[in-house]
């Protein structure tokens, strides 16, 4: 009786949802066509089969047609391949976005386009980039059968390092970089039909194999052994992997990496009841479809004034409410709790003086002598000492500030995978002083500073209101999705402001160029706050990471210490970004770093990270100066270069995490 009657409830989702989809699909497609403009009416619409010789009928045909299409296949290529990947790696996070399959993808784009001197065609390079992305994702995260977090986690890293390559090369491509900044933030614009006919048999081929696959992708969510039991092999598998990762490949050579498609779509209709995959691939090419257009929809009414909004963007603003709903509902990250933070490895103390003084004197030498030419001479480095040295005190300022609040967080999330960067801090802060800098106030100003306080603190109220910070691995996956969103937001506001792209990438990324000594002593304030707060909370932290039970039974109350830490890192943050922009991984690295020189007691771990995150920074800096003099690149971005791979291997390291 049970069964019928939940037979009979599936049925009607199923009727509900395609019927739905498919009224919302044509809704929303004869809106896009009439959006963007006056110059199309709805009778131009109704007129358009029979092709009439006007101005609105050659708009359609040239313009919104093709646009309407990409977005429809792009929708349905991400959605589709996120119900494949989730199902052959047994994975609700699962998605091309979050295995570095959309990034890879970006990445060997950016490279055929800009860097090789020969024609390659778009899709080949996305298929190409796309695999590689999707395999160093395997490999960092242990397998086909990894646990859900730790690929997810994986995939994250590979994104992020394979990001800060694409920007590095869009910054060097200087005069075309404002196309790239809109394609890569996924912008779905068309002139004519030249992509949609060169990827559309693609798509379909990769359609009609999944089609073909359905029940063997329903053996394969038996489970393996029951599924090889069934006659389902390996080549099966990959066969199925390989259709997604031509999808994927499809959608971002049609409209740039957009993400939280694949992800959102198929695990809303697994949550509803619909599992059979006969069901769920067109479903989730019906849904797919419909989340692009109401995303491409709603840039086209954000761009009626000329702008061009990327769709991407207004797709990733969403993305951290879905992975909030999806970590809801989604059991996910409950079964095992990573190990605690102390490590035993560490130096004698004199021996740990001498490491961070040598250390110290190497990047100040090396950032004072370096840069856009090499001080050989005391003249020489006389001659650039007024310009170089306020670099390098804001440098050594930021760095202190982003170690400090990594260690904070990492002690009040009990979480070695938290930092500013990763629960989006560090985007949130960057995004109101990109406001701030709109309204007029001078970064390192007090106006801006506060400004930049309200970005971090907000980013802070959002990751705590919802309850996901009490457990670790949803905290990082949510705080991942926030960051991706306050960025997404971040590029909105570039684009319709009309700032200057290359700075304002710089400015994102963090960027110490053109830092003078007041905005050195505009640090200031914060680092005593910095200090101020280390003598407060050293020994309190030391209780905190001990765990709740054993911290309360010593007289510590754990939820207030909790919060006031994570507001000392919300504020530390705020400090560097209203300085230098949004620089990623110091306030990761440097904590873990620390301990493995000076041990968990936060006494000596606490200066430690500061020291060595200073030296990060100034490095970076250095780096960038001089590795493409003279131009630069963004600290922020050599330390993403740096810093995603080691946080790959943290991550590699720990594969006793459950998932």
């Amino acid at each position: 009786m049970r069964s019928a009657s939940l037979h009979a409830s599936t049925a009607v989702s199923l009727r509900l949802m395609f019927g739905l989809g498919l009224v919302l699909l044509i809704g929303l497609a004869l809106l896009a066509l009439k959006q963007g403009g006056s110059l199309v009416a709805w009778g131009d619409i109704v007129a358009a089969p029979s092709r009439p010789e006007t101005l609105a009928q050659a708009i359609i045909e040239t313009i919104r047609a093709p646009r309407l299409s990409a977005a429809i296949l792009v929708g349905i290529c991400l959605a589709v391949a996120g119900a494949v990947m989730q199902t052959v790696l047994r994975n609700p996070l699962a998605a091309p976005d979050i295995l570095a399959v959309t990034t890879g993808a970006q990445l060997a784009l950016v490279i055929v386009t800009l860097l090789l001197p020969f024609y390659v065609p778009s899709l080949a390079a996305t298929v190409f980039g796309g695999v590689f992305g999707g395999l160093a994702c395997l490999t960092l995260g242990g397998g086909l059968r990894a646990p859900p977090v730790r690929l997810a986690l994986a995939g994250i890293a590979v994104s992020l390092s394979f990001a800060a390559i694409s920007s590095a090369i869009v910054l060097m491509a200087d005069d075309r970089a404002s196309g790239i900044v809109l394609w890569s933030a996924g912008i779905l614009d068309q002139t004519g039909w030249a992509k949609v006919a060169t990827v559309g048999p693609a798509v379909f081929a990769g359609l009609f194999v999944v089609s073909l696959m359905a029940p063997s992708l329903d053996l394969l969510g038996l489970g393996e052994d029951s599924a090889r039991g069934l006659g389902v092999t390996r080549a099966v598998t990959l066969l199925a992997l390989s259709a997604s990762v031509v999808l994927a490949g499809s959608a971002v050579t049609l409209g740039g990496p957009i993400g939280f498609v694949g992800l959102a779509v198929p695990n809303l209709l697994r949550g509803i009841g619909i599992t059979r995959h006969r069901h769920v691939i067109p479903l989730s090419a019906i849904w797919g479809a419909v989340a692009v257009l109401i995303a491409d929809v709603t840039a086209q009414w954000l761009g009626a004034e000329g702008s061009s909004i990327p769709t991407g963007a207004i797709v990733a603003c969403l993305g951290a409410p879905a992975m909030l709903v999806l970590l809801r509902f989604a059991k996910i990250g409950q079964e095992q709790r990573p190990r605690a933070l102390s490590i035993s490895s560490r130096l004698p103390a004199s021996l740990l003086f001498a490491v961070l003084l040598v250390a110290s004197a190497v990047a100040v030498a090396s950032a004072l002598a370096v840069g856009d030419g090499v001080a050989r001479t005391v003249s020489e480095l006389v001659a650039v000492f007024d310009l170089r040295a306020p670099r390098l005190l804001v440098a050594m300022g930021a760095g202190m500030l982003l170690a400090g609040a990594g260690v904070f967080l990492q002690a009040a999330t009990r979480n070695p995978l938290c930092g500013p960067e990763t629960l989006g801090l560090a985007q949130g802060a960057a995004l109101f002083s990109l406001v701030a800098l709109l309204g007029g106030l001078l970064p390192g100003s007090p106006g801006f500073q506060l400004v930049a306080a309200a970005g971090s603190f907000a980013a802070l109220f959002c990751l705590f209101a919802f309850g996901v910070h009490r457990t670790p691995e949803r905290l990082v996956l949510y705080g991942i999705a926030l960051a991706a969103s306050l960025g997404a937001c971040g590029t909105i506001v570039v684009v319709e402001a009309r700032l200057q792209t290359t700075q304002a990438l710089s400015w994102l990324a963090g960027s110490t160029h053109a830092r003078g000594m007041d905005d050195a002593v505009a640090l200031l304030p914060w680092l005593l706050f910095l200090l101020a707060a280390a003598v407060s909370f050293c020994s309190r932290l030391d209780v905190l990471v001990l765990g709740d039970d054993t911290a309360r039974s010593l007289g510590l109350s754990t939820s207030r210490t909790r919060l006031a830490a994570a507001a000392c890192a919300a504020a530390f943050v705020a400090g560097a970004v209203s300085s230098v922009g949004a620089i990623g991984f110091v306030g990761l690295l440097a904590p873990h770093a620390g301990r493995l020189l000076a041990g968990p007691k936060h006494a000596r771990l606490l200066p430690v990270s500061l020291v060595l995150g200073a030296v990060l920074v100034v490095v970076a800096d250095m780096v960038g100066r001089s590795v493409i003099a003279p131009r630069e690149l963004p600290a922020g971005i050599v330390a993403a270069l740096v810093g995603a791979p080691v946080f790959a291997l943290l991550l590699h390291r720990r594969r006793s995490w459950g998932g």
